[in-house]
């Protein structure tokens, strides 16, 4: 039984089925003809691998226009199959020639440091300021090769004009008067029964004009009451001695003077120039006066004495050398301010003088003593 509207669809359905059937064949039509040409393609080359291989003939090589000297080069790269390395023209050159390397540019000199002011010479612990005899007033560099002041001035008391020096709370110094003909008569055992441990006597002089050697008047009185009062000796001789052989005679001088007695404390070379008049060593330059102070001194103590050096801070750093002599000598300096700035080591202090000193007659002089020299 057909059911209404059958016929219709039928009749719309039909042409649709046949495009669909004509379509596929033709795409199967075209993929076998494909297929067929491929195979052919594949039989022909699958036959030419089966035959022997002929030699490749050789690529046929494009024309290929050089710039001049260009051709030169490709043609060595092609027939020596040259690499990278082998054009390393610099490795070439440097097996063949010597480079001569340009000298470098010298760099300045150092700028050499600028000359330090007073006021940096007077806090670099470097130099310390003299004044010579004319009042002129220079600073000097502070030897490296002399042994420095160490005394810690505020270990020192005072009393009554008696100076003593203290370390770790105990007392190591030793007081002592200077004293000559010009002091006048003296009672040694008042000051040996009142705090002095030692004297310094005047022995002799030569005149700074005249230069004869003379003994001083109250020498062989005063080291004689001095030894019996108990104090310790030291002895003095005022130099104007203006050859080496002059100093070694005023040494010898002392020696000679010195054979009745036994003193501990040292042979003094005093050697000053003279205030407001002239005298014979003022033609003497720094290395004569060392000269002389080493020929006096090295005599004094080749016969078994101590021999000390005197002088002020000027006398010691600018009339003498010294390097030449404060290492090798103790020394006794002059110096009457509350603190000396004088740098390297010394002894003995004379730091009052023109002193009235109960016990003595006129003016005298105070001096101690960091050394005991009576166990030296």
């Amino acid at each position: 039984m057909r059911l209404p509207g059958d016929e219709e669809e039928s009749g719309m359905g039909m042409p649709v089925i046949y495009t669909i059937v004509a379509v596929s064949a033709f795409v199967l039509i075209i993929l076998a003809v494909v297929f067929a040409a491929n195979m052919n393609r594949n039989g022909s080359g699958n036959a030419k691998n089966k035959a022997a291989k002929p030699t490749a003939s050789p690529t046929p090589t494009a024309e290929v226009q050089f710039a001049e000297g260009q051709e030169d080069i490709e043609a060595l790269y092609r027939e020596n199959k040259l690499r990278a390395e082998d054009l390393d023209f610099w490795n070439m050159y440097q097996n063949n020639e010597t480079f001569i390397e340009a000298e470098p540019t010298p760099s300045p000199s150092p700028t050499p440091d600028a000359e330090p002011t007073d006021e940096e010479k007077a806090k670099d612990g470097k130099h310390t300021k003299v004044t010579d005899k004319d009042g002129k007033e220079e600073w000097i560099e502070i030897s490296k090769d002399i042994p420095l002041n160490t005394y810690d001035i505020t270990n020192i008391k005072i009393i009554n004009g008696k100076m003593t020096y203290y370390a770790d709370g105990e007392k190591c110094s030793f007081l002592g008067v200077d004293l000559s003909q010009n002091s006048g008569k003296v009672d040694f055992k008042f000051l040996k029964e009142n705090g002095i441990d030692f004297v310094i006597l005047r022995l002799g002089s030569r005149g700074y004009e005249s230069g004869v050697v003379t003994l001083d008047e109250s020498f062989v009185a005063n080291i004689t009451d001095a030894l019996n009062a108990g104090l310790e000796v030291g002895v003095s001789f005022f130099s104007q001695a203006v050859t080496v052989q002059e100093a070694v005679d005023e040494a010898m001088f002392v020696v000679s003077n010195l054979v009745p007695y036994q003193i501990h404390y040292p042979v003094v070379f005093e050697m000053e120039h003279i205030t407001n008049d002239d005298a014979r060593i003022d033609i003497l330059n720094e290395e004569d006066k060392t000269e002389i102070a080493q020929a006096f001194l090295s005599t004094i103590e080749n016969e078994g004495y101590r021999a000390l050096l005197y002088g002020d801070k000027s006398w010691l750093l600018t009339e003498l050398l010294p390097e030449e002599l404060l290492p090798e000598y103790d020394v006794m300096l002059s110096d009457q301010s509350a603190i000396p700035d004088y740098p390297y080591q010394f002894r003995l202090w004379k730091y009052a003088v023109n002193q009235e000193i109960d016990g003595v007659e006129n003016d005298a002089s105070y001096i101690i003593s960091f050394v005991d020299y009576t166990r030296k």
